[in-house]
């Protein structure tokens, strides 16, 4: 998308252009609104296309959705009625033999586009497996992973010395040590302690620079979550799979990540094979005003 201008014919001289670009390509000259980028360092945010009441800004490839009418978002959907929603929605762990239309695949990515992303880079990228071989491999490679920090655990002495802060105190956690333990048992037994038998597997990559990249796509992943849960499709996002997706290089090359971008995110999807009938607690909330 590229802003070139302003439909003067269309223009009522509003400002709202002018108000909402926080970059001032925008401004009233003349008794006119006009647009200058001669540096390029429009951000391409798309605001000035939204606020626009009159469709006066002028943009090409430009693919803009229309509102029936400008509304406020809380007479879209009332507070109580997302909040039922948010609270209804749980990770899915057990998944039924059927497979996820592309069609409703397509619907949850599209959820996903319309996320925001810092400076609106929209940099994220999806791989979407369906193919359960592949899935398996998926799912067999990541083991390899966990089999790797089942013999760390044995060589405490190295964690000591080479993993530090946080990620050392969980890794010499003996309740830890006894889950993969357990991880592990089920995966020698033939199942699926990975994907859980999901029939689809959304990879999410970006930019690898930066924390900013990480940020828009764990957005990007609830946009997709809650629009599966709108399908009837649970989701889970699965961390082993996205740890050994950035430290296995046969598993990067494999899955088609070029150089300068990590996997940001692993989404299993399929349609719940189980019923939950209440939320689970939640802890206080912890919040210092100011």
């Amino acid at each position: 998308m590229r802003i070139i201008g302003i439909n003067q014919e269309k223009c009522i001289k509003c400002e709202q252009c002018v108000n909402e670009c926080r970059h001032h390509m925008f401004f009233k000259e003349d008794e006119s609104i006009k647009f200058e980028d001669p540096d390029d360092t429009c951000i391409k945010c798309g605001h000035c296309l939204a606020v626009c009441p009159t469709d006066a800004v002028i943009a090409e490839d430009a693919e803009v959705f229309e509102f029936e009418e400008a509304r406020d978002p809380s007479q879209i959907i009332e507070y109580e009625y997302l909040m039922r929603f948010i609270r209804g929605r749980r990770s899915i762990r057990q998944f039924k033999d059927k497979e996820i239309p592309k069609e409703q695949i397509e619907k949850i990515l599209e959820a996903m586009r319309y996320a925001p992303s810092g400076s609106n880079k929209q940099s994220w990228n999806y791989v979407v497996i369906t193919d359960p071989e592949k899935i398996k491999f998926f799912s067999d490679q990541t083991m390899k992973l966990l089999y790797l920090l089942k013999k760390a655990l044995k060589l405490k002495f190295i964690l000591r010395f080479f993993v530090f802060g946080g990620a050392r105190k969980l890794l010499l956690d003996p309740k830890n040590a006894m889950r993969l333990e357990r991880v592990i048992a089920d995966y020698e037994a033939g199942k699926d302690v990975i994907f859980f038998e999901a029939p689809c597997v959304i990879v999410l990559h970006a930019p690898s620079y930066g924390s900013v990249a990480g940020w828009d796509a764990g957005i990007a992943l609830t946009h997709g979550m809650f629009a599966a849960q709108a399908l009837g499709i649970g989701t889970c996002n699965m961390g082993f799979a996205q740890e050994a997706a950035r430290r296995n290089k046969k598993l990067k090359k494999w899955l088609g990540i070029p150089k300068g971008r990590k996997v940001q995110a692993v989404l299993a999807l399929g349609y719940p094979s189980v019923q939950f009938h209440r939320a689970p607690p939640r802890n206080e909330l912890r919040v210092k005003y100011m």
